[in-house]
């Protein structure tokens, strides 16, 4: 018996339906065929009702990209003003002669104020929510 005979469920049919609402945000679909393709999923028992839904689309792919290892943009992007402005300001100490390490009180209150948020982020992130 072919696939075209069994019936569809409705994991199925979400699975159909976010196709077709992905290839409408990239403008393949107007929302006017999105619209009857959708009742036309829902109307749909079989897989061989299904298929020739998405027949004229491009194969989808996977639509959640794989998590990109290293660093990511984000605390880059917040990390890197950190940086600077503290290399200038141990840039201006050591020009002025040393003395006295204040290059540390604007350092790391900041620091800690920027290791929270991101400590929480990589978390998170690690852990896939």
């Amino acid at each position: 018996m072919s696939q075209e005979h069994v019936r569809a469920s409705d994991a199925d049919r979400e699975k159909i339906v976010d196709q077709l609402r992905n290839a409408m945000n990239e403008g393949r679909l107007s929302l006017h065929e999105f619209d009857e393709r959708l009742q036309r999923v829902y109307a749909a028992k079989t897989y061989g009702e299904l298929t020739p839904l998405l027949s004229d689309l491009p194969a989808q792919r996977n639509s959640r990209p794989a998590q990109a290892r290293g660093i990511p943009q984000w605390v880059t992007i917040m990390w890197i003003p950190w940086v600077f402005v503290n290399v200038l300001c141990v840039a201006i100490y050591l020009a002025t002669g040393a003395g006295y390490f204040w290059p540390f009180w604007v350092a790391a209150p900041w620091g800690a104020a920027l290791l929270i948020p991101t400590t929480i982020g990589l978390i998170v992130r690690k852990n896939g929510t």
